[in-house]
């Protein structure tokens, strides 16, 4: 094997290694991404859950308990996606 072959090989190894770094640092920033909108999501879910639970107020009215419930619906189904559940 000529070292002119060995060096082509090395270089092509290298090219995959690249490629593969970067489809990595792509997919790790796209987790950073999805982790930072669950906890947004928790956040959110959070935040009704102590305006549903908060004995110290008045009930709700029916419009805002539906307000409630639509957030702590939309955040469960921004929390799937960013999971990638299928419900």
């Amino acid at each position: 094997m000529s070292h002119a072959h060995s060096l082509n090989q090395l270089a092509a190894q290298a090219e995959a290694l690249r490629n593969s770094l970067q489809a990595t640092a792509r997919d790790f920033e796209q987790f950073e991404l999805n982790v930072n909108g669950v906890q947004d999501c928790m956040k959110r879910i959070r935040k009704c859950m102590r305006m549903v639970g908060n004995d110290r107020k008045a009930a709700l009215s029916a419009r805002d308990t539906r307000k409630v419930m639509a957030e702590l619906e939309d955040a469960i189904t921004e929390m799937a996606e960013l999971l990638n559940i299928n419900d």
